[in-house]
């Protein structure tokens, strides 16, 4: 927070914040308690029926939520907390046995799917970060015509996603749409998230009610979140990834070695361009086992395997994925964006903090359990590399310093590292609040309690989580489209002489149509502010819906016309009190008017 106010920059000092705050306070907390005795607050196992009941309760109750809300309500996401704080009884306030776990299992992978599919299935068209269109038109061409085309582009060496959802989607016949499918599909995958984390936690920590509480805590982590939603063609990763770690701390089996080795070609061949962030995630607890001077029978990765990874990664892209390793090379070699990644830390400082607030206490715990972790001789090397790396990870995992340096940003992608290492920092976490939990005294216990109901709240209402209805809105785009929306984008697509000049959304969904030729960025020029055009021909398209809310996104241009942008050309966000913008179309004719979409020529 310092040096940006030295700096002059005191956005970025209020956003440090978020940051700064639980840096100082998990030491003072840990210190204070370090030698209390633990202690828990029981409640009679006659009771403990009551609270499953009750999840099952508010689960029919946020489905009746989603049914009949036109958008999940804030309501929702108070239905939601119930419900993780629910299992979070079930785990402090009884002893647990083997059918409470599975019990406890099966609740926290509902809440997972209540979040994820309440999203993805409830709207017309989730969209996420626009890549959905993309892969829900590669599953329709392995479906209409039952080959990989020259429309897959980078994916023909890796299509296995997209073979996946069509298959499904073939076998079960259903009357859905095709995203719908991928959709599905990817909601399955992620509900064997909280059972995965629950099994390698209990490797780690022999302690069952940590590895529950890991179960939990990852049913609503924001990068598990994000992904489940998205449904990308690496969002399996996030599972195999897991796995794979799991497989790795049993090396000393030869059934663990093979399934390792297996995982290890899966994640290459389902997403090739996942490996080097798996890679790079291993390779640093490798170094974190060389610094300990870990045991053999404790280490998670050794050389052998590195080795047997990289040469596989590599064998694959130059055999197999040429193209692949040439773009890869190209964006190590190519300049940084202009464009940062996280633009709203300028826009909007006060709004983007407000949306990281929920990683505050997931690194107040994240600290609690890293310093028990190191500190502690009962715990195992193996887990004090876990938390260790899971401190080490928030620095390309938690919105922060990294995410402003464009060339990590955009040419390396560093956000993507959350996904491959979530379940590293939630066992940290879980063992933080574990730790903080069973030290506190009793006012101090439900201080955490309402703590983790706010962490629960803020984590699930974000506006990177939350677009539909947040509690705080960022300068981006809603992540869904409405019926209507389409109906007028295929209207306008469909009838187009020229091209239909759109905002970034609407381009990327007509990227993927029939008439994707006719698809344009419309461009601003950023001098006069008005809209540019190819010729009389062309058609210009406002979400006016959408710029009720929010922002529409345009492509900048002082030069003229650019009939062939860039991927890295910029663009720019405009609010709907530009009135400078707008009034320029009054000088064009209305030619489709509904009330989301406007089209003039």
């Amino acid at each position: 927070m310092i040096l940006p106010l030295v700096s002059g920059q005191t956005n970025l000092a209020m956003l440090g914040s978020y940051l700064a705050i639980p840096m100082i306070l998990a030491p003072i907390l840990y210190v204070r308690q370090k030698n209390n005795a633990d202690s828990f607050s029981e409640i009679d196992s006659k009771y403990y029926n009551l609270f499953p009941a009750a999840f099952f309760f508010f689960l029919a109750i946020s489905i009746i939520l989603l049914y009949t809300s036109y958008i999940r309500p804030y309501t929702y996401y108070a239905v939601i907390t119930v419900m993780a704080t629910l299992i979070l009884f079930q785990i402090l306030f009884f002893q647990s046995n083997r059918s409470r776990s599975m019990l406890i299992l099966f609740q926290s992978s509902l809440l997972l799917l209540d979040l994820i599919w309440g999203v993805n299935l409830n709207y017309f068209f989730s969209i996420e970060r626009t890549d959905s269109f993309f892969h829900s038109w590669m599953i329709q061409i392995l479906v209409e015509e039952g080959a990989i085309n020259e429309y897959f582009d980078l994916y023909k060496t890796f299509p296995l996603w997209h073979i996946l959802c069509a298959s499904f989607y073939k076998i079960a016949a259903l009357d859905i749409s095709f995203y719908r499918a991928m959709y599905f599909i990817n909601g399955i995958i992620f509900a064997a998230i909280p059972p995965g984390i629950y099994i390698l936690s209990k490797r780690l920590f022999n302690e069952e009610k940590i590895a529950l509480l890991a179960a939990l805590f990852v049913s609503f982590y924001p990068d598990v979140l994000k992904y489940g939603i998205a449904a990308l063609a690496r969002s399996p990763i996030s599972l195999l990834g897991m796995l794979l770690v799991v497989a790795l701390l049993y090396h000393r089996s030869f059934a663990a070695t093979l399934v390792a080795v297996a995982m290890t070609i899966s994640i290459i061949v389902f997403h090739t361009v996942s490996i080097p962030f798996v890679i790079v995630v291993l390779a640093v607890l490798y170094l974190l086992q060389k610094v300990y001077g870990t045991l053999n029978e404790q280490k998670i990765v050794d050389i052998d395997y590195m080795m047997f990874a990289t040469i596989a990664m590599l064998a694959y892209w130059m055999y197999i994925s040429l193209d692949l390793f040439a773009t890869l090379i190209g964006n190590i070699m190519a300049a940084a964006p202009d464009e940062i990644t996280a633009t709203g830390v300028f826009r909007a400082p006060l709004n983007e903090l407000f949306n990281y607030l929920h990683y505050s206490p997931l690194l107040l715990f994240l600290l609690i359990g890293s310093l028990e972790a190191m500190k502690k001789d009962h715990v195992s090397q193996t887990a004090k590399i876990i938390c260790l790396a899971g401190l080490l990870f928030t620095v390309v995992s938690f919105p922060g310093p990294s995410l402003l340096i464009t060339k990590l940003g955009g040419n390396f992608n560093i956000d993507r590292f959350g996904e491959y290492v979530f379940f590293i920092i939630v066992i940290a976490v879980s063992f933080g609040f574990y730790t903080l939990y069973t030290r506190s005294k009793k006012p101090l216990k439900s201080v955490l309690i309402i703590l983790f109901m706010v962490l629960v709240f803020l984590s699930v209402s974000n506006d990177f989580i939350a677009s539909d209805n947040p509690l705080v809105k960022r300068p981006f785009y809603t992540f869904y489209l409405t019926e209507e929306e389409i109906n007028g984008f295929d209207h306008a697509g469909n009838t187009a002489r020229g091209f239909v000049m759109s905002d970034f959304v609407t381009y990327r969904y007509m990227e993927t149509a029939h008439y994707r030729e006719n698809g344009h960025m419309l461009e601003v020029n950023p001098h006069d502010l008005n809209f540019l055009r190819s010729g009389p021909s062309d058609l210009i398209l406002i979400r006016k819906g959408e710029l009720e809310e929010r922002p529409l996104r345009f492509l900048i241009s002082d030069q003229g016309f650019i009939k062939w942008p860039s991927m890295s050309s910029a663009l720019e966000y405009y609010y709907s009190d530009n009135e400078e913008l707008w009034s320029s179309l009054n000088r064009y004719s209305k030619i489709y008017d509904s009330s989301s979409i406007d089209t003039y020529i």
